[in-house]
């Protein structure tokens, strides 16, 4: 019985195309751009510049939130203002309009036509 060998395998020949140059992104630039521009010996990390960006980032953002807010609740005040401004004119105006409709105000208003207010009352009619 023939005995298990390993057999040799050719390495597999390939050809090594040369990797082209690795691009920078932003954080890379910033990064350099800040240690040139602020003299720093070392680099700073990228995570702590993507870390120092993001809480700028979150900063900017609950400026945004608060103005809006404050905005809001202008535009609340605004808006509670004109509706108590017309409540006021809706309840003054059927003041004015239940004071006109009382019968003594409507005969002093056709009096001035010529029409008076009929002194005797009624008589009734019954049918036999």
């Amino acid at each position: 019985m023939a005995t298990n060998t390993f057999r040799d395998r050719p390495e597999p020949v390939t050809m090594a195309a040369p990797k082209p140059p690795r691009k920078t992104g932003i954080f890379d630039r910033l990064n350099t751009w800040l240690t040139n521009r602020l003299e720093l010996g070392d680099e700073l990390p990228t995570e702590t510049l993507r870390r120092i960006i993001w809480l700028g980032f979150l900063g900017i953002f609950y400026i945004y939130v608060q103005h809006s807010y404050e905005g809001f609740i202008k535009k609340i005040d605004k808006a509670r203002n004109d509706m108590e401004e017309k409540r006021a004119a809706y309840i003054s105006q059927k003041s004015k309009y239940m004071f006109a409709s009382k019968q003594s105000e409507i005969a002093k208003k056709l009096t001035d036509d010529g029409l008076e207010e009929n002194i005797t009352p009624p008589t009734k009619i019954v049918v036999k």
